[in-house]
């Protein structure tokens, strides 16, 4: 791929994410699931629709997140290795509310993508229940002290935990279960 395209995408990559931090406040559509958990297109609403409709695991995950102070915005993206299925981020806090991201990687099954967005849920719950969590600071701590490293280094480290691991494991049970019986 020639420089000037690899240039244009990565411009075009952090204005679509300057977008959504600049709205990372608006309200969410009228037809979103749940007021904390903000599906950011069609294509992700229908996502999270389904996964709440097919997986308990994940019903009781959001309906946690509902009495949190955390607001998730949903969206697919297109990431530059195919070992990441997704992951979630942390984009700014007020004094009432903490804004996640989770960003779930584009071109996957749709078992894959209800699988990483429950996982995903799991990490968005384990960053409501940790109140310190306020900057990219504070998140990095709370996964050093909670999760097992994973790669990078410096200030793009990636962590992982068990519990996160194993939610994804039992949505992916729920939902293959969920499909065998129809």
């Amino acid at each position: 791929m020639p420089s000037s395209v690899r240039r244009a995408l990565l411009i075009a990559a952090t204005i679509l994410c300057a977008a959504v931090a600049t709205n990372a406040h608006a309200q969410p559509p009228a037809d979103a699931p749940s007021p904390r958990i903000r599906p950011e297109t069609h294509e992700a609403r229908e996502l999270l629709g389904e996964l709440l409709a097919r997986s308990p695991t994940a019903q009781q995950l959001v309906d946690r997140l509902e009495e949190s102070d955390v607001v998730v915005y949903v969206r697919h993206r297109w990431f530059a290795t195919d070992t990441i299925n997704g992951h979630i981020g942390l984009l700014s806090s007020d004094p009432h509310h903490r804004y996640l991201i989770i960003e779930l990687a584009c071109l996957r099954t749709r078992l894959q993508q209800l699988e990483t967005l429950g996982h995903e849920l799991r990490h968005a719950v384990e960053i409501a229940d940790a109140a310190s969590v306020i900057n990219t600071a504070s998140l990095a701590a709370l996964y050093r002290r909670i999760g097992h490293y994973v790669s990078g280094t410096g200030a793009i480290e990636a962590f992982e935990t068990t519990a996160a691991t194993e939610t994804g494991r039992q949505v992916r049970t729920e939902l293959v279960g969920a499909q065998s019986l129809r």
